[in-house]
């Protein structure tokens, strides 16, 4: 599921909690912004060390291939 959608179902969820909780909307704003700004820090950690560990298995793949071709010459010049 893309990210964007998981948040949008992530604060529809969290608006409807909020409603049955009470409060005025000032305060559930309050409180979804509270929220959003202790989660959205984890998330931005998260979704880094994710393309940190994509790019480098990306690097790896790239040297293997490096690897790959130039074993691929040196056997088609020994034959």
């Amino acid at each position: 599921m893309p990210l964007k959608v998981k948040v949008d179902s992530l604060a529809r969820n969290t608006e409807s909690l909020l409603k049955l909780l009470g409060g005025s909307p000032d305060d559930r704003l309050r409180f979804w912004e509270i929220l959003k700004g202790i989660t959205t820090p984890a998330v931005q950690r998260l979704l880094e060390a994710q393309l940190d560990a994509a790019a480098a298995q990306v690097q790896a793949v790239h040297g293997v291939v490096n690897a790959l071709h130039t074993n691929a010459k040196d056997l088609s010049k020994s034959h």
